[in-house]
């Protein structure tokens, strides 16, 4: 009897402490909180810009001064300006027109650097067509595709002249550009 009484007594003081530990809540953890930003713009064109094309990055790293000798076009670094969502039921070529920020005042064909100590340099472009680029003219036509289309071009560092002195530094310049649809 003694040992039923135990036993009641145990049953009991376990029983109570299951239903207190099944009602008590677990403690609350903190929650993670964030945000999505969303932006674009609806155009009325054959296609849309991608992200990746706004701004085209060009990094010509570092070119030796003397790959500019003689006006010889140093870094070559090919770049596309991508296209999304391209319908060529609206349009099936499209041209580009270049602008640079400032204009080489040596030599008019090169885009000036803007910054940095560089100098006696500037950049220009070649387009898809493997022209030179005239700035503030339309390029040579690129046949456009359904969904992703790519315009490709070549940019360059050159020398203002042949007898430029090119003084060694960093340099940054700015080409904005538009793509015009045919």
């Amino acid at each position: 009897m003694k040992l039923s009484k135990i036993a009641l007594a145990a049953a009991l003081v376990f029983g109570i402490n299951s239903v207190a530990t099944a009602e008590t809540p677990a403690p609350k953890v903190g929650a993670t909180k964030g945000e999505i930003q969303l932006k674009g713009e609806i155009v009325n064109s054959a296609c849309g810009l991608a992200a990746s094309s706004s701004p085209v990055i060009v990094d010509f790293s570092e070119i030796p001064t003397s790959a500019l000798a003689n006006m010889q076009k140093a870094g070559n670094v090919k770049k596309d300006i991508e296209l999304q969502d391209c319908d060529t039921t609206v349009a099936k070529t499209a041209t580009v027109s270049y602008t640079p920020s400032v204009v080489n005042a040596t030599n008019t064909d090169l885009a000036s650097f803007v910054s940095g100590s560089a100098s006696g340099a500037g950049i220009g472009l070649m387009d898809a067509g493997s022209k030179a680029v005239k700035w503030n003219t339309a390029t040579t036509p690129v046949q456009l595709i359904n969904g992703v289309s790519k315009i490709p071009f070549v940019a360059y560092v050159q020398a203002e002249s042949a007898d430029a002195t090119v003084t060694p530094g960093e340099f940054q310049a700015v080409i904005n550009f538009q793509v015009d649809y045919q």
